[in-house]
C-alpha cells in the first residue's frame, strides 16, 4: 500500500537529482512509516539547489519518493501558483492508496479537499498549533488575525473529519483540535532520540558546572537557543531582551543561537542596538544529529522562549542530554518542564528572572537535570515505535475500507 504524506516543509533537490533536507525529516524519519505501509510518497514543495549536500541530509531512498509541487513564499506567490498546486495535488492524490496529512499545512488543506472529493478517508498528524503560531508578535503582516482564525478553523475541521488523528502532545492539541467520535486517536512524539541520552560522565559534568556557576557569579552561564530565525515565533527577540536585563542586573550570561533564517540580520541588529553584541553569538545552521548534540553538551541552560510549539524536538533533545531548561508555557512545553521552568511567552522580564534563579541556585539546577532526564526517558524509541505501528495499522485498515468510517 502506498501512502501519500503531505507536509508544509520545503525540501531541496541536489545536483545529483536526490532530495535533501536541512531539517530532521531525512530518510530515517520517513523510514518509520515502512513496514506497516509499503511505500511512502512525500508531497511537498521542492526547489533546486547547487549547494553541496551531506549524505546525512538525504530524504529520499528505498521505498521513499517525493512528489514535488511548486515552491512558494508568502501569500502572494501562493495565490499566483494556486492552479499549479491544485493540479499537482490532484494527480498525487489520485495515484495513492492512503493519506497522512501533517498539519497545520496550507498544502494539506488543498489535499483534504481533493481526498474528500474522491470520497476517501484520510489520517492527520497534528504537529503544531496555528492559533499560537499566529499569536500577537509572531508576524508583522496586517492580515495575521485573519490568517489565525482561518487556519485554526481549517485544522479543527480537518481533525473532525479524519478517520485517525495522531497528536504530538499528550493533551494540549487534543483539547483545541478534537477528533470526532469513532476516529482512532493517539498521542505520539515525532522526536527520534535514538541512543543520544546523556551518560553518567556528562550528567556529572553538568552537576559540577551548575555548582561552579552558582559559586562563581563572574563565570558567565552559557545559554543555548535552537530554532529557525525566519520569524519571531521562536522568541529570539524575547531572549535577546532578557539577556540585556540579566547583564544589567549583574547576572553574567552568554547567549548562543543555533539556527539560521531570513530574520537573522534583524536579530543581529537588535543585539547591537541593545548593546549586548559581545555577549551574543549567532552560530548559524548545522545538520541534525551529532552537531546539535555537541552544541547542547556545550551549554549550561537551554532556553526556548517560543510563542508557539507543538512538541519541540530541540527541547526534548536538550532534556535527554541533561540540560536544565527554561521554556514558554505554550503547546506541549508545560507537559515537559517542571512549573518553575515555565515563563509566559513574550515576557523578557520573567524570562530574565527565571534565568537568574536558575544560574544562582545549584539545587534548582540539579532538580531540573533529574526531572528532565526522567521525562526524556518516556521518549525511548521502543515505546514510540509501538505507538506509531498501531497508528499506521489503523491508517492502513481504514484506508482499505474508508466507507465504514466516513
Amino acid at each position: 500500500m502506498s501512502v501519500l504524506v503531505v507536509l508544509e516543509q520545503a525540501f531541496l533537490r541536489g545536483i545529483d537529482g536526490h532530495i535533501y533536507t536541512p531539517w530532521p525529516t531525512n530518510y530515517t524519519f520517513w523510514r518509520r512509516y515502512l513496514g506497516v505501509l509499503d511505500e511512502v510518497v512525500v508531497l511537498a514543495r521542492v526547489r533546486q539547489t547547487t549547494d553541496q549536500m551531506s549524505p546525512e541530509q538525504r530524504a529520499d531512498g528505498s521505498c521513499v519518493t517525493f512528489w514535488p509541487i511548486p515552491d512558494y513564499a508568502g501569500a502572494k506567490q501562493y495565490v499566483t501558483k494556486l492552479g499549479l498546486l491544485r493540479s499537482a495535488i490532484r494527480e498525487a492524490v489520485s495515484r495513492s492508496d492512503a493519506y497522512i496529512l501533517r498539519l497545520p499545512c496550507v498544502v494539506g488543506d488543498l489535499a483534504v479537499s481533493e481526498v474528500r472529493r474522491l470520497g476517501k478517508g484520510y489520517a492527520v498528524e497534528v504537529v503544531g498549533d496555528p492559533w499560537d503560531a499566529l499569536s500577537p508578535g509572531t508576524t508583522r503582516t496586517p492580515l495575521r488575525p485573519v490568517y489565525r482564525r482561518l487556519l485554526t478553523r481549517s485544522l479543527r475541521r480537518s481533525c473532525h473529519q479524519a478517520t485517525a488523528v495522531s497528536y504530538v502532545t499528550r493533551s494540549a492539541l487534543q483539547a483545541r483540535y478534537p477528533a470526532r467520535a469513532g476516529a482512532y486517536v493517539c498521542g505520539i512524539s515525532d522526536v527520534l532520540l535514538g541512543d543520544n541520552f546523556a551518560d553518567d560522565a556528562l550528567i556529572e559534568n553538568r552537576k559540577q558546572r551548575a555548582k561552579e556557576i552558582a559559586e562563581r557569579p563572574r563565570r558567565p552561564a552559557i545559554l543555548g537557543f535552537i530554532g529557525r530565525l525566519a520569524a519571531s515565533c521562536k522568541g529570539a527577540d524575547t531572549l535577546l531582551k532578557a539577556v540585556r536585563l540579566c547583564l544589567h542586573g549583574d547576572v553574567h550570561v552568554e547567549a548562543h543561537f543555533l539556527g539560521d533564517g531570513k530574520s537573522r540580520p534583524r536579530f543581529e541588529a537588535m543585539a547591537r542596538n541593545l548593546g549586548i553584541s559581545k555577549h551574543v553569538h549567532f552560530r548559524g545552521h548545522v545538520p541534525a544529529g551529532k552537531a546539535v548534540f555537541d552544541f547542547l553538551d556545550s551549554i549550561d541552560v537551554f532556553v526556548m522562549p517560543s510563542r508557539q510549539e507543538g512538541l519541540p524536538r530541540a527541547m526534548v533533545e536538550a532534556m535527554a542530554r541533561g540540560c536544565p531548561c527554561i521554556g514558554s508555557a505554550v503547546g506541549s512545553i508545560p507537559e515537559l518542564l517542571a512549573p518553575e521552568a515555565l515563563v509566559p511567552p513574550s515576557d523578557e522580564w520573567q524570562l530574565s528572572e527565571a534565568i537568574r534563579r536558575l544560574v544562582s541556585d545549584s539545587d534548582l539546577s540539579l532538580r531540573m537535570i533529574r526531572h528532565n532526564l526522567d521525562v526524556a526517558q518516556t521518549f525511548r524509541s521502543q515505546a514510540l515505535a509501538e505507538a506509531q505501528r498501531c497508528f499506521l495499522t489503523e491508517v492502513r485498515a481504514r484506508s482499505v475500507a474508508p466507507a465504514q468510517h466516513l
